[in-house]
């Protein structure tokens, strides 16, 4: 079993160092808003609503999409970056849900926009 948190946080790790510095930034100022969070789907807002970002698994792969110029170009941005570190954060409190991955492709995608 994979965690959301797990495929979310290796594909932040992945990011460009601006998105990753940006993101830090955005996640510690606390703009980030969890919106939902379950197994299959996190959703949140960042910098109160300048951004909406939303992690799904499909068939057991990642895919991602964000409002912003960067992620609607399919980007791991930094409102992604930020997103993934404040999963991280909840849950090193507490359980992340578990996905059940299916017999699919591996890869991180972006959600088409």
């Amino acid at each position: 079993m994979q965690r959301i948190a797990d495929l979310i946080g290796a594909e932040a790790d992945r990011a460009d160092q601006a998105a990753l510095e940006h993101g830090d930034e955005l996640e510690k100022s606390g703009a980030v808003q969890l919106v939902r969070f379950s197994p299959p789907l996190v959703t949140a807002e960042v910098d109160e609503g300048a951004a909406c970002v939303e992690f799904r698994i499909v068939d057991g792969v990642l895919r991602w999409h964000c409002t912003c110029r960067d992620g609607r170009s399919g980007l791991f941005c930094a409102h992604c970056v930020a997103t993934a570190r404040s999963v991280r954060v909840r849950t090193g409190k507490k359980g992340s849900p578990d996905v059940r991955p299916q017999a699919a492709p591996t890869g991180t995608f972006p959600i088409a926009s």
